[in-house]
């Protein structure tokens, strides 16, 4: 008997060969490195001086710096006048204080992070608002004046009966 000659197989793709997924990577870099030019060239690139990408400080997400500074100018001005009225009614002499009140309500008019104006609108409300009273010493002060009521009740009894 006559042995059969193997079936001929399709041809592979073109240059991935059998396991295209077992061919070694072509990374840039790693073809890159394996050249003493390629090494000084990555080590330049890697020391280069950055230029300084990104939003610059102080200014909140969603605007550009040439956009918040009218914001900015327009807030500083509306504090002022805010702090002048707040000083004349409330009685405020320290120049400190009004600063930081200035600032404080800058900062409340100015878009930015929530954080930073609920602060800012706590420390104006500290300046100028007394906190209520607390529930807790109202209901002791009740508590208080219950008793005495009872005491006041207990004495007047025995005095009535005799």
């Amino acid at each position: 008997m006559e042995t059969r000659k193997p079936r001929k197989k399709s041809l592979s793709k073109i240059g991935n060969g059998k396991h295209p997924q077992k061919a070694p990577k072509q990374n840039y870099f790693s073809t890159l490195m394996a050249t003493p030019e390629g090494r000084e060239l990555r080590k330049q690139w890697s020391t280069k001086p950055r230029k300084n990408a990104g939003r610059p400080k102080g200014v909140p997400d969603g605007f550009r710096r040439e956009q918040i500074e009218p914001i900015r100018d327009k807030a500083k001005k509306e504090a002022k006048q805010v702090v002048k009225i707040m000083a004349e009614k409330y009685e405020i002499e320290d120049d400190y204080a009004k600063e930081a009140l200035t600032t404080a309500v800058e900062v409340m008019r100015v878009p930015g992070e929530t954080r930073e104006r609920l602060a800012a609108a706590r420390l104006v409300l500290d300046f100028t608002k007394t906190r209520p009273v607390a529930k807790s010493e109202v209901t002791i002060g009740k508590a208080e004046e219950f008793l005495a009521s009872l005491l006041d009740a207990d004495e007047q009894e025995p005095s009535e009966d005799t």
